[in-house]
């Protein structure tokens, strides 16, 4: 897609979502924003398509979006599986140009950020780490500092760079919670379009037995 001026694009973010950081929903034509709400907390992903509703009740917005960029992960599983399920319904809703793209992604296309490793919390006081050549990890900060050479490719960003905190970090490391929205906007002008996206997962979704075990199974 050649972007225009007047170009329709939705940017939605859920993989920042947990107790310390926000996520993000926005519209843009060209690469002006006309609307943006910050999602504060998981139980506020229910109110994702309200705001969507409001945002397509707008002048000239009644067509809904022409493209529709998601962060993919890692991060989040509720505000993941919330978002993307989102922007899959309401691409296949509008007919839009749908593209998923990681968190790193979206903060290496800030100048000076082009080889940062980002780093995500994640449970049991973990990390989540994606470098810049596209691999990742997940392990403790102190896992991660043990690591030869780790934090000195590039500058450190994300929200897991706050776990960080009374270690000894290499020159060059900022905490910033989560991508901005023209972040998100510009990592999606530059990636492919995908059929449908599917959250990108370090660690496999925990799941669990009812409290009370399984219904048995049907009689007759």
């Amino acid at each position: 897609m050649v972007l225009t001026a007047g170009t329709r694009s939705l940017v939605l973010n859920g993989a920042t979502l947990g107790p310390s950081s926000a996520g993000d929903l926005a519209i843009f034509e060209g690469r002006r924003c006309v609307a943006h709400v910050a999602i504060e907390d998981l139980g506020a992903t229910a109110s994702l398509a309200a705001h969507c509703r409001d945002f397509f009740k707008m002048p000239g917005w009644h067509q809904g979006p022409e493209l529709i960029i998601a962060v993919i992960g890692p991060g989040s599983f509720t505000g993941l599986r919330a978002s993307l399920a989102l922007a899959n319904g309401l691409a296949l809703g509008f007919g839009a140009q749908l593209r998923g793209v990681t968190t790193g992604a979206c903060f290496r296309t800030r100048q000076g950020l082009e080889s940062a490793i980002c780093l995500t919390q994640a449970r049991r006081d973990r990390l989540f780490v994606e470098w810049a050549d596209g691999s990742f990890w997940a392990g403790s900060p102190d896992a991660f500092l043990s690591r030869q050479g780790a934090g000195r490719e590039g500058p450190l960003v994300g929200n897991g760079v706050a776990m960080l905190a009374g270690h000894t970090v290499p020159s060059g490391a900022f905490e910033t919670a989560r991508p901005d929205i023209h972040m998100i906007l510009e990592a999606g002008l530059v990636t492919a379009n995908s059929a449908m996206l599917e959250p990108l997962y370090i660690d496999a979704p925990e799941a669990k037995l009812p409290a009370r075990g399984l219904r048995p199974a049907p009689q007759g």
